[in-house]
């Protein structure tokens, strides 16, 4: 019995040390930590000659300071402060209510104890009261001046015309950089897979930048749509504001990079649109470097599988202001190409949206028509464009048979690509030069084709990488490697 409380214990403690590790704290520190709240844990359940008191005292008050620090030093933000001050108002005055009706043989040190605990109690909920107002005008003060940096950067010179000849034009919209192990990036194939992936991300500090990119469409017939929409100001600049308690124990504050130029609604603004003319979001998943951009889309119809908003890890602050607008397609379409299910979106075979699972529970790939050829939006089916290489570059999977279906996706869009000469990938996280080569667009037809031809100079028809192609891994001293191609 006392074993299973016991491992029950340890069970939370072990999630805390690896969040604490995630949030880098050093292992020699968390050894020693984990050490005093397996001690603890322990002291309490066999407190043998000690007594369950002493236990606390030597153990229980080191382990819940320790705890204390590690919380406000890796995971606090100041609008926590009104509910930790809540909390402890609540403690004091639930530690008062316990002690009033005990029996004690001084009635006076019990008084006395009451009104020290009670007072305590009341002061602490007055100063939490007293905290939430300056709280939320530190907020709103860093909100309006996020905003004029954003006005200031939508402003400055450059700006393009916006064209309507009838042409359906893609742009590409570089939303900030995301900083990833770079093992989990391109080390799929070297055990970076499953549980063992996600330990190794824990350890393996070897970091890189790489873009973040969401794609508008300008269509004659069905107006602006995006695919994908990247991050948003606030995962980048006010990351622990943004996010709640549980999603920032999952997260890194420094997960996200973005210049002011890079915010959707500048990059938007700056080629001619604005976001209440975007009619449609095609979402490839539910990932919050996908779907940041969101809250900023009030008329978008956003279209995704539904097995991502069932199944996929989402954060509420980024889909909650379109949870009203959501569309989820059928894939009765019937086959297309190699792949099985498909959907004609708007009927007319301008977009097809292709079931890829394995990166999340209901992962999907975009086709657009342009001319007589297409663009295929891929998501994070693959990363870049060596990956499509699959057997010899891959990321890092979820293993078992989320790792089968989306080698299997990788597989359908290789036959695709090598069934229609016109079809040309565009990535979501493509650090290399096939995507530099697209620049900011736009891209029509004509601009397609060099894209194509240095796709077919990288790999083999057999879906093998030249030399000059392949990712390796540099370290430059600083924080971030970078990658090189060799």
């Amino acid at each position: 019995m006392k074993i299973g409380l016991l491992v029950l214990a340890l069970v939370p403690g072990a999630a805390w040390l690896v969040v604490l590790r995630l949030k880098d704290v050093p292992a020699a520190l968390l050894v020693g930590y984990g050490l005093l709240l397996a001690g603890l844990a322990a002291g309490l359940l066999w407190p043998g000659s000690l007594g369950r008191r002493r236990v606390l005292v030597f153990a229980g008050v080191p382990a819940g300071l320790g705890t204390l620090g590690l919380y406000l030093a890796v995971v606090y933000h100041v609008t926590d402060l009104p509910v930790l001050l809540a909390l402890a108002a609540a403690a004091c005055l639930a530690w008062a209510a316990a002690v009033l009706p005990r029996r004690t043989t001084s009635a006076d040190g019990r008084g006395r104890r009451v009104l020290l605990l009670g007072g305590a109690g009341v002061a602490l909920g007055v100063l939490s009261a007293l905290s939430a107002g300056p709280v939320e005008r530190g907020r709103r003060e860093a909100s309006a001046a996020g905003e004029r940096v954003r006005q200031a950067a939508q402003r400055a010179p450059g700006a393009r015309r916006r064209v309507n000849d009838g042409a359906v034009r893609i742009f590409p919209l570089h939303t900030g950089d995301t900083i990833v192990t770079y093992g989990q990036f391109y080390g799929g194939l070297a055990g970076w897979e499953g549980l063992n992936g996600y330990v190794r991300t824990l350890v393996d500090k070897a970091r890189i930048a790489v873009p973040v990119r969401a794609y508008l469409i300008d269509h004659p017939r069905h107006g602006p749509m995006l695919v994908d929409t990247g991050v948003n100001w606030e995962q980048a600049h006010d990351h622990d504001g943004y996010y709640d308690l549980t999603s920032r124990l999952l997260t890194e504050r420094d997960e996200y990079r973005m210049a002011p130029a890079q915010d959707l609604r500048v990059l938007l603004a700056r080629l001619g649109y604005d976001v209440k003319e975007i009619t449609t979001v095609f979402l490839t998943h539910v990932h919050d470097d996908h779907a940041g951009g969101l809250r900023y889309l009030p008329r978008a119809r956003v279209v995704m599988d539904r097995r991502d908003w069932e199944q996929g890890v989402l954060y509420p602050p980024s889909f909650e202001p379109v949870e009203g607008r959501l569309s989820f397609p059928a894939f009765d379409s019937g086959p297309f190409g190699t792949f099985p299910q498909s959907q004609d979106h708007f009927g007319d075979g301008s977009v097809i949206l292709l079931p890829t699972p394995g990166h999340s529970p209901g992962h999907l790939c975009v086709l657009l028509r342009v001319g007589e050829g297409g663009v295929l939006f891929m998501g994070d089916t693959l990363y870049t464009l060596p990956h499509l290489a699959v057997d010899q570059v891959r990321q890092m999977t979820i293993g078992g048979a989320d790792t089968t279906r989306q080698v299997e996706a990788a597989r359908r869009i290789q036959a695709l690509l090598a069934a229609d000469p016109g079809l040309v990938p565009l990535f979501a996280h493509d650090n290399t030069p096939y995507t530099r080569l697209a620049g900011d667009g736009p891209l029509g037809e004509a601009e397609l084709k060099p894209l194509r031809r240095h796709l077919e100079s990288a790999l083999t028809p057999g879906w093998r990488l030249r030399p000059g192609h392949a990712p390796a891994f540099v370290p430059s001293g600083g924080e971030l490697g970078r990658v090189e191609f060799r």
